[in-house]
């Protein structure tokens, strides 16, 4: 899967192997105004800023990585087949945090449900139950942003 996004130029290699992800946009892109989600309201196009999705996005670039979504676990927290994860490695999780995760050797994203020493992974899907690790527990990361495109070509 790696290799794969590495062939995207998605991700790079840097010269000790590790993962960086490439620049979604160059250049950065024009940030003009808001637009309200409720009642519609008047609106006007202003050029406010320029801003740089991956400076926007990725708050520490030499520890994340990207990982296309599969599966439907996490649909219940907006998060699609098809998404694209930004992943923080290296950031400890908190209690309700979205992980990426290998329990007992397999690798899934769910919810990080910390209650005393125990550790549950909860699924965002009410088909799918929770996980408790039997043997092995090594989170790979934490999700801190999700990439939709809605335009198909």
């Amino acid at each position: 899967m790696i290799d794969h996004l590495v062939e995207k130029s998605i991700v790079k290699r840097d010269a000790t192997g590790r993962l960086i992800p490439t620049h979604f946009f160059e250049g950065g892109l024009r940030l003009l105004g808001s637009v309200q989600a409720g009642f519609p309201s008047p609106a006007e196009e202003e050029l406010i800023d320029l801003i740089s999705l991956d400076e926007f996005l990725v708050q520490k670039k030499e520890a994340s990585f990207l990982v296309k979504v599969t599966g439907d676990s996490m649909v219940d927290a907006g998060i699609m087949p098809g998404d694209l994860v930004i992943v923080e490695k290296g950031k400890d999780p908190k209690h309700q945090d979205v992980v990426i995760a290998q329990v007992d050797g397999e690798w899934t994203m769910k919810y990080y449900l910390k209650k005393g020493r125990d550790v549950i992974l909860k699924a965002a899907n009410k088909k799918y139950p929770p996980i408790t690790p039997k043997e092995e527990l090594v989170v790979g990361g934490v999700v801190v942003a999700c990439i939709r495109k809605y335009a198909k070509r």
